[in-house]
């Protein structure tokens, strides 16, 4: 009955936070009514800022998790902040940005838009907000000074069996990929020669291990480093979003993720290495 109780709350919640973004991007003459989109895409982007509020709350309500609130807040904070407060929006085109001489008629959006692009990645958003609740879990498990998660999780164990170690780690793959091939399909990455199908399968596998191997190194070995950094990097992929830049970081994130991963696995390397001569 209580967790129903959290749920229903971190609904509306979400629900409010929806509606009050729709309206402050209403008054700014964004066309987000529900007139302007199909049921799909409707469902998508209206659905999507109501989760990418609704989790953080509930994973607050529910286990006391901190960090995925106070990440969202700061996030929706700048969302607004930036849409009202001036500058305005300024609308250029890419010729001015990469110094053509002749204009391309495709226009970018300056200091405007936050609230669009936060609804339409809003499930990047929620990717990333969901591993600060990961790694506030392990963190507050792994160090008796912090308070325990209260409930713990009860498949969530910190250092977790093999098996069961391997099995949310392929689920967190999971996750990240299917989020970042939609992104990279959403911002139009491509290759030339007609390569696609093989693009996207290459970067389905990198984005799948870039988050699996990280997640069980966190809740199989206590590693703390190398989820923190894909971490980073997922919000810092999908903030760049917000800026008005033709050659966004995607496609780099999607395509080289095997220079990722060797990050990852050098400050894991590190973390490891650090442990073994502090023996803790």
């Amino acid at each position: 009955m209580v967790s129903r109780r959290y749920l229903l709350s971190s609904l509306l919640i979400g629900t409010l936070h929806a509606g009050c973004l729709l309206l402050v991007a209403l008054d700014l003459g964004y066309s987000v009514s529900p007139s302007n989109y199909g049921v799909v895409g409707l469902s998508w982007r209206y659905g999507g800022l109501v989760v990418v509020a609704a989790i953080p709350v509930w994973l607050a309500l529910r286990y006391r998790l901190v960090a995925p609130l106070v990440a969202f807040v700061v996030t929706t904070g700048y969302v607004l902040g930036m849409e009202l407060t001036p500058p305005g929006p300024t609308f250029r085109d890419v010729a001015e940005l990469e110094g053509l001489a002749e204009p391309t008629g495709s226009i970018v959006v300056e200091n405007g838009l936050y609230i669009i692009r936060y609804m339409i990645n809003a499930s990047v958003w929620t990717v990333g907000f969901l591993f600060v609740g990961l790694l506030e879990y392990a963190i507050r498990t792994r160090w008796n000074r912090l308070p325990d998660v209260s409930p713990p999780i009860s498949w969530l164990s910190i250092s977790a069996p093999k098996r069961r170690a391997v099995g949310i780690a392929a689920l967190g793959g999971l996750l990240h990929a299917a989020v970042m091939v939609w992104f990279a399909y959403r911002l139009g990455v491509t290759i030339s020669g007609g390569f696609e199908v093989l693009l996207y399968l290459y970067g389905a596998i990198g984005m799948w291990l870039l988050a699996a191997i990280p997640v069980y190194l966190l809740v199989r070995h206590r590693l703390i480093a190398p989820m923190t950094l894909l971490t980073i990097f997922v919000f810092r992929d999908v903030q760049a979003e917000f800026a008005a830049n033709p050659d966004g970081p995607h496609a780099f994130y999607f395509g080289s993720w095997f220079i990722f991963l060797s990050l990852v696995l050098v400050v894991g390397g590190v973390e490891y290495g650090f442990r073994q001569v502090g023996n803790y």
